[in-house]
């Protein structure tokens, strides 16, 4: 795949079996917001009370960021704009507590990544990050938006970026590319790539290195971004990049996330 996808969730029949590459009970409907060729993927399901998802000790880093109701994991509720990162090779199950939509992200290597900007993550001492809607780090002051990083890809057990950004009013990205592949949900409001505009539940799978600019919609725009590793922006093509972290972004740290 080396262009941009765009998937929107009503345009995806609703599957009863979970569309997500891991086990799954209480599935209510799923779908699979991302292609099957690109190196990530994105599912959007909703979980009856109860439902569960369960991971073997064989798969990448995973993210799952709740849309309402809320999961248990480790004895503790993440609610809605919380999330759970469970690293690669952790054995773990989590639980719906109530009707329960989320959006669940990973990557399709069974192995994190060994190659990019920090290296590899310690093979040992996997755990699972527990992280309320206050994220762990905050930035985007500098940049006029909020980002709310639950992991940035500098743990050391894991490499994984699941961050959300933030616009109040119009605020237009201008042409850019990453060096990593990365996948855009829209959660709140719009952005128009040309003629095309992209509202909530649209899932946009963008290589790395492809450049992209987008309009921000009037009222704001509200995204989840997700990547498998670390990665650089260049706003020129020629550089110099940004390293794409919380602290390189001028962030800061809110709350060190739990552990389960």
């Amino acid at each position: 795949m080396a262009k941009m996808a765009a998937i929107n969730h009503e345009d995806v029949k609703p599957e009863k079996s979970y569309q997500a590459p891991r086990q799954a009970t209480g599935v209510a409907w799923s779908k699979a917001l991302s292609p099957p060729d690109y190196a990530l993927w994105l599912t959007k399901s909703e979980l009856s009370d109860g439902g569960t998802i369960t991971w073997s000790d064989h798969h990448g880093d995973d993210g799952v960021y709740v849309l309402s109701g809320s999961m248990q994991i480790g004895g503790r509720s993440v609610p809605a704009g919380g999330a759970i990162v469970v690293e690669s090779g952790v054995a773990t199950t989590a639980r719906a507590q109530g009707t329960t939509r989320i959006v669940h992200v990973g990557s399709a290597s069974d192995t994190p990544p060994t190659d990019g900007l920090l290296g590899a993550p310690k093979p040992d001492g996997h755990h699972v990050h527990i992280v309320g809607p206050e994220g762990h780090f905050v930035s985007g002051q500098r940049e006029g938006v909020r980002a709310v990083w639950f992991a940035d890809a500098t743990c050391e057990t894991c490499r994984i970026a699941l961050f959300t950004v933030e616009v109040d009013g119009r605020k237009d990205g201008a042409a850019h590319h990453h060096t990593a592949d990365e996948i855009i949900f829209v959660l709140g409001g719009a952005i128009s790539m040309g003629r095309s505009v992209y509202g909530p539940g649209t899932a946009l799978s963008i290589p790395g290195k492809v450049r992209y600019g987008f309009v921000g919609d009037p009222s704001g725009h509200h995204f989840l971004n997700f990547r498998s590793d670390v990665s650089e922006q260049f706003n020129d093509r020629d550089g110099p990049g940004v390293l794409e972290t919380a602290l390189s972004r001028g962030g800061h740290l809110v709350a060190e996330p739990a552990s389960a």
